[in-house]
């Protein structure tokens, strides 16, 4: 309801330490301050003072030091109470004249000191005051307390009497109190005998008096408290009657609230006692206490010294002796706590709280609050031996926010928090979860864009400053509305009202403010369908009236409608088409309202349907607190609707009238049931706008608040579909009560959610003598989900289906599943934890409902496990089954997340066993999804697991490297030397630290991890998982004894990581196999290098192709409309001339051939221009090219032109996959053909600025690994797709390394030839790349000869060479592969067939050979210094 918000700010008053009291008038515009000699009023805003008066030495010594202070209540005398029982009255005058006020701005004569804006202007009259000491009246006995009554003074006095005291100075004798002589009794029955008191010495040290409530909250010096009343308010001594507050005898003070009729007492153990007054037996029943609970203070903070309601009854301030401040709403709930303040480290709040309160007073409308403010100093004064501690007062000022619900109830129906300050109003209207923004009501003047930015849902507040030409002659603000869209906003302050839309950020005021001045709101303010309804009161016309402005047209009387009302109106509302008006006559009216376009406006009619005199269910009308009008009934529908029923909430208790068509007689169309009182302690009631037929129980239910009682919501029971017979006999409707954490103020009644607001505070400094020693306070936005407290009332009273119905309703909401999980944790923790045994346990019936939804059933008991002690488990577990089952079923629905949680329930309630069990069993199903993060998550799980703590020997594991970290010293792998052979023979370094993921020290340990057990690993194949396809059978056992040892459970984390990487090779998820390398820290080199023979073979190349084009969304080539009629032309010449024409001038085309591998887009790991610095990450590479390619470019350009011949594509994307690529599907036949042709000289500079994709990055990374791990097939394939001829004749250089077997080579070679082929029928755009490396095909032609050869004179020889002839095969092995990859530089196009081949090879070798010996040594000389650069 109130929040604080801001520094508290602190007055420039006089003498603050001699201050007595603050008291504030009637209108709670002007404050009295009030010293032992002086007495000033302030106003209130702006705040300045306006007069002071100091009284003179004889009369301080004749009549005493000030002590009290009263005003009359119209403001025009003060009575000030002496120490020396003395009353002096004072007289207040209006000086000032008409239009003018106290204080005159002027301006500055000097331009640039001028004020150039209007709030720098004080708009508000400040009335110029003058006070005259009038009269003194003595008083017997001393003077305790003072209070109005009416025109007159009730003054207590230390001698047992209430002296009722005229304001022209005489006694009135007849009606004076005396307390010896009033009976008390704890009620008002006949039959309870009033005792009158009998000690001596007893008086009233504090009175408060209420017309409403019907008489004196008084607390006696004994410490009782005690309410006087009377048969009628003329308080006749002889019929006045005491009543006990029962069960009090240690009373501070009392404060009285008007509107809900209750007394609060503050007591000296610190806490506060609300009372109500019985009606039947007319005794003080008492409400609520105000105290706080441990978790908000764990002490007492002493005795209360100071209770004060606000202005509106809504909320209750309390003051310790001790030091703090708390705010409670009406009916006790917490809204504020200073002791909960952030005042820094070294404040302890026991001793020394910076906020002691001696007093303090509400301003206008509740926006501020007065505290007088004592803070011992730390100087202390000694005096006689004893400590006194020095007392710095000071007068501060806290300003607060409210709900408008405190003002203008009629704000419940919308789900929109907002809240109203002083001169700002704070809205958070993007709470919703399923905001719908197709059915607002836009008005004409609104920008459709900047919809959706005002809707933005946060937790941020949007301030809209109130603009000062209104606030600053109406403050203060009275009424605030919003529309149901939350688009458009209203404000009305002490007259005239104005308005601001949302959208276009801008305020609407009155043009002409004499018109703005001639009219109060007095009653409330809405809108309805683009226009704004306020009831106000006419000052103009002396009249009450309900005036409708619309929303589109400039705000004008031109504009305006206006119905005269017979009273003043007190509150508004709506419903649909109907408008309910509660006037002071308590008489409410229901109008239709139909809206009119005839004008350019339009406007609404009123026509009245019903008049409703409800004086015989109040008090007085201003007890009533809301009106609502709603379609809810105490029961369902029947088949003729039912006009709207009647909510009134009334001194907080809500009651029901029901309206009914009539049909007696015809002039009167409805008639009314007897009332109903639905709850108690009501303090806001919520009824939703709309109906929804999805949500029926949350869109028909009625929402109410009871403050310390917590939330109640009578709920609409709908009968089965089948049952509409039986059960006739249950009840409708059904209150359910639940507790909440926040204070609510707006509910979202579709998404089930409460939204509230809640202090905060951040501390500035920590210095007690800066101002901003208090810290600064914020407002923060608060919300609860309140599903699941309506499903477990349901559950727990048997309503099951109806608990089902409404879940079932919400369960697309986001947090249904958290509802859930709140439902059991708490039911769990209530009975898990209590110590007496529960007869009716709920925890099985929840459970029950819950496994109904069983989308999110195990989820909800995994979170709920997590978030509670493991002692709770076995409890939870017993009921809701084994967690092993959960798992399994989480594992059947794929709900993977889930079921990896259960693994820490498992660890801990099972043996570590088991839990590795279902950890590889969801590893293997994590992989398969492509889950890499949690597969990562499982990985690191699994191999957490202490060996000791599973039930079998820790032999039985495959080493202690695999759990216990990296061995000591790493064995090394048989397969080393072979890999070093090819990374030798690339020039790339040996850390190849740009192509992994992890440190190159752990990709050595890791080699080593992966080889060395790998017979061992495949030992258990069989057992894990029931592996038997996927594992090859060709691997060796090396382990005898301990293969009995070998168990099911007994697996290896590596042999499911393998078999996983060897399943996505296989399947050509290429993508997914990197992603899974990356994630998994799985050394792809290693393992390609095992599975080189296995499941990395390439069976079908054109195939494996176009798998690596879709898994990658990579473009095929295209070619451009001249390159495609040059292939048709060439085309029609045989083979045989091309081939003449490439091979007879190898002088002339030398130095594009030698260029021609160089200058086509290059893998950009190895190929790099000697000289260079080596690259460490592995974009740098590649990004290299940009500034690698221009100067090749350009000089191939001019030969290029000329070259009928030529088999480089004119399209550019032979350099890049760029925008002339068409992304293909890799199915079926393809032909790509460019749209138009491009001019080749822009190709190519085109090409140059086109940012390399993320799908190259990739596929030259995976290229530069299978190359390592010596995968010739898929490195093939690669450097195909990515066209890059420098990174094919790696690939061949490759195929001469002796690891390399003669089925591989001759499986290379066959798989280039059919990608030739292809190249050549279907798919145009790789047939330059194809043609380009025939040279390449044929040195691998060379090497299955070489192959045959060393093999035929190997099979006589012993199969275990000698060292020594191994190496010198290596170094001829060298000499050979830099011999044939100078060769492969300058070779050129080959045919197409094997057998062409087999002769082409040994011709292209001759002629080239010859022609470019030369060649051959600049090649080695550069690729010795690269290979020295790098390395």
């Amino acid at each position: 309801m109130f929040f604080p918000i801001g520094w508290p700010r602190v007055l420039n008053t006089t003498e603050p330490e001699k201050i007595t009291a603050v008291v504030c008038n009637r209108d709670k515009i002007l404050f009295a301050v009030l010293t032992t000699d002086t007495l000033t009023i302030w106003y209130c805003k702006p705040c300045v003072p306006i007069v002071f008066i100091r009284r003179t030495t004889d009369s301080l010594k004749k009549h005493g030091d000030n002590i009290l202070v009263q005003w009359r209540p119209d403001s025009s005398m003060m009575v000030i109470a002496t120490s020396d029982s003395y009353l002096l009255f004072y007289r207040l005058q209006d000086t000032s004249p008409e239009g003018r006020g106290l204080y005159e701005q002027r301006d500055s004569p000097v331009t640039s000191l001028k004020r150039d804006s209007a709030e720098l202007f004080i708009k508000e009259v400040i009335p110029s005051l003058v006070l005259t000491f009038e009269k003194s009246a003595w008083i017997d006995g001393g003077i305790s307390s003072l209070v109005c009554i009416r025109d007159e003074l009730m003054v207590a006095t230390k001698t047992s009497h209430v002296i009722r005291h005229k304001w022209d100075g005489t006694v009135n004798r007849d009606y004076s109190l005396d307390l010896r002589r009033i009976p008390f009794s704890v009620d008002q029955q006949i039959s309870t005998v009033a005792i009158p008191l009998t000690e001596n010495n007893v008086f009233v040290t504090d009175i408060e008096y209420s017309p409403l409530v019907g008489g004196f909250a008084v607390v006696l010096n004994t410490g009782k408290a005690a309410f006087l009343t009377a048969q009628s308010l003329k308080f006749d001594p002889n019929q006045v009657q005491g009543i006990w507050a029962r069960d009090v005898d240690d009373a501070t003070c009392a404060a009285v609230n008007h509107k809900y009729r209750l007394i609060a007492i503050g007591r000296q153990n610190s806490e506060g006692v609300v009372y109500y007054v019985d009606e039947t037996t007319g005794s003080l029943e008492m409400s609520h206490t105000l105290s706080l609970s441990s978790k908000d203070y764990p002490g007492r903070p002493g005795r209360v010294r100071c209770l004060r309601w606000t202005p509106d009854s809504c909320a209750i301030a309390l003051a310790w002796e001790g030091g703090g401040l708390a705010i409670w709403s009406t009916f006790g709930a917490l809204l504020l706590c200073s002791l909960k303040w952030d005042y820094g480290l070294r404040v302890d709040l026991t001793h020394d709280n910076p906020l002691h309160i001696h007093t303090m007073e509400w301003s206008a409308e509740g926006y501020q609050l007065w505290m007088l403010r004592e803070s011992p100093t730390p100087s202390l004064v000694e005096e006689n031996g004893i400590e006194e501690a020095n007392l710095k007062c000071s007068l501060i000022q806290l300003d607060f926010v409210k709900s408008p619900l405190t003002i203008n109830p009629c704000m419940g129906h919308h789900g929109h928090l907002y809240l109203q300050g002083e001169d700002r109003l704070y809205l958070n209207l993007g709470g919703g979860v399923s905001t719908n923004i197709s059915t607002f009501h836009i008005g004409s003047e609104i920008p459709n864009d900047s919809i959706t930015q005002t809707l933005a849902g946060c937790k941020q507040w949007l301030v809209v400053p109130i603009p000062i030409a209104y606030s600053g002659a109406n403050w203060p603000i009275r009424y605030t509305a919003i529309d149901n869209e939350g688009m458009s906003i209203a404000v009305a302050g002490r007259t005239g009202l104005a308005h601001y839309s949302l959208p276009s950020r801008k305020w609407k005021l009155f043009g002409n403010e004499t018109q703005e001045r001639d009219f109060i709101v007095t009653g409330g303010l809405l809108w309805h369908r683009g226009f704004l309804i306020a009831s106000s009161y006419s000052i103009l016309d002396d009249k009450d009236e309900v005036r409708i402005y619309p929303r589109d047209t400039r705000l004008d009387n031109n504009y305006v409608r206006t119905v005269r009302m017979p009273s003043q109106v007190l509150l508004l509302n709506t419903l649909k088409d109907r408008l309910l008006t509660f006037c002071a006559n308590a008489q409410i009216s229901i109008y239709d309202m139909v809206i009119e376009s005839n004008s350019d406006a339009g406007s609404i009619e009123l026509t009245r349907l019903q008049t409703v005199d409800i004086s015989g269910l109040c008090v007085h009308p201003a007890c009533v607190v809301s009106a609502t009008l709603t379609t809810i009934r105490a029961e369902t529908a029947g088949s003729h609707p039912h006009p709207e029923s009647l909510l009134l909430n009334v001194s907080g208790r809500l009651l029901m009238v029901q309206r009914e068509h009539c049909t007696d007689t015809p002039e009167v169309l409805f008639t009314c049931s007897a009332p109903t009182v639905l709850a108690s302690y009501v303090e806001n009631v919520w009824v939703p706008w709309r109906s929804r037929r999805d949500k029926p129980h949350l869109t028909e239910a009625l929402w109410l608040f009871c403050g310390a009682h917590g939330m109640r919501v009578w709920l609409p029971l709908f009968p089965r579909n089948h049952q509409e017979k039986t059960h006739t006999f249950m009840s409708k409707r059904i209150m359910l009560p639940f507790h909440l954490r926040i204070y609510p103020l707006a509910i979202l009644f579709e998404d089930a959610i409460l939204l509230g607001a809640e202090n905060d505070t951040v501390l500035f400094t920590s210095d007690t003598n800066s101002p901003f020693s208090l810290p600064f306070s914020l407002l923060e936005l608060t919300s609860q989900v309140y599903l699941h407290q309506i499903l477990r009332q349901l559950i727990h009273r048997n309503l099951g289906y109806h608990a089902w119905e409404i879940a079932r309703s919400c369960s697309g909401l986001p947090y249904f599943p958290h509802s859930l999980e709140l439902l059991l944790h708490e039911v769990l923790e209530e009975e898990a934890t209590s110590k007496e045994p529960i007869p009716d346990a709920q925890l099985p019936s929840v459970v029950e409902f819950i496994r109904e939804f069983p989308g999110v059933w195990a989820r909800a008991v995994v979170q709920c496990a997590r978030k509670t002690e493991i002692a709770l488990w076995p409890y939870l577990f017993s009921v809701a089954g084994p967690p092993k089952k959960l798992l399994q079923d989480c594992l059947q629905r794929q709900q993977l997340d889930t079921a990896a949680s259960y693994l820490i329930i498992l660890q801990n309630l099972e043996p570590s066993i088991v839990s590795r069990q279902h950890a590889t069993l969801l590893l293997d199903a994590a992989l398969e999804q492509g889950r890499w993060e949690l597969s990562k998550d499982l990985v690191r799980f699994l191999r957490a697991i202490d060996p000791n703590d599973v039930e079998s020997p820790r032999t039985s594991w495959g080493g202690t490297s695999k759990l216990g970290g990296p061995p000591q010293t790493p064995p090394l792998s048989p397969h080393e030397d072979d890999l070093s052979l090819v990374l030798g023979t690339m020039q790339v370094s040996r850390s190849r630290s740009y192509s992994t993921t992890i440190t190159p020290k752990v990709q050595s340990d890791s080699v080593a991890k992966d080889i060395a057990p790998s017979s061992m690993l495949e030992k258990t194949r069989n057992v894990v998982m029931r592996r038997k396809k996927s594992v090859p059978t060709s691997t060796p056992k090396t382990e005898k004894a301990d293969s009995k040892e070998g168990s099911a459970e007994e697996f290896f984390i590596d042999v499911i990581l393998q078999r996983h990487a060897r399943r996505l090779l296989s399947a050509k998820r290429l993508a997914d196999l990197g992603r899974f390398a990356a994630r998994l820290d799985f050394h792809l080199v290693t393992w390609f290098a095992r599975e080189r023979d296995r499941a990395a073979k390439i069976d079908d190349y054109v195939v494996t192709l176009k798998a690596v084009h879709e898994d990658f969304s990579f473009a095929y080539p295209v070619l451009s409309l001249p390159t495609l009629q040059k292939f048709r032309r060439s085309s029609l010449t045989s083979l045989r001339s091309i081939r003449s024409v490439s091979l007879e001038s190898p002088e002339d085309e030398q130095p594009l051939n030698s260029s021609f591998v160089v200058d086509l887009p290059d893998s950009g790991y190895t190929s790099l221009p000697s000289g260079r610095p080596p690259y460490t990450t592995l974009i740098s590479p590649v990004a290299s090219l940009e500034t690698q390619f221009p100067a090749t470019e350009t000089k191939l350009t001019a030969n290029m032109l000329h070259d009928a011949n030529s088999v480089l594509s004119d399209s550019s994307t032979i350099w890049r996959d760029d925008t002339e690529s068409i992304v293909g599907t890799g199915v079926g036949t393809v032909c790509w053909v460019s749209a138009d042709p491009v001019e080749q000289t822009e190709v190519h500079n085109a090409s140059l600025c086109a940012p390399i994709s993320r799908a190259e990055v990739q596929l030259r990374y995976l290229l530069q690994l299978f190359l390592e791990g010596g995968c010739l097939g898929w490195a093939a394939v690669l450097a195909t797709v990515l066209r890059d001829a420098p990174a094919m004749a790696r690939t061949i250089r490759a195929a001469h390394a002796p690891m390399q077997t003669f089925d591989s080579v001759i499986n290379l070679r066959d798989g280039l030839l059919t990608l030739t082929k292809w190249s050549h029928s279907e798919c145009l755009g790789y047939k330059p790349f194809m043609s380009g490396i025939q040279g390449q095909i044929s040195l691998l032609n060379r090497l299955i000869v070489t192959k045959q050869q060393q093999e035929q004179e190997q099979i006589p020889e012993s199969p275990s060479p000698s060292p020594a002839p191994s190496a010198s095969s290596n170094q001829r092995g060298t000499l050979s592969r830099s011999r044939h990859s100078s060769i492969s530089h300058t070779s050129a196009t080959a045919p197409l067939d094997e057998d062409r081949s087999h002769e082409l090879s040994l011709k292209v070798e001759d002629v080239n050979f010859r022609g470019s010996y030369s060649n051959l040594n600049n090649m080695e000389n550069a690729t010795s210094q690269s290979t020295c650069v790098i390395s």
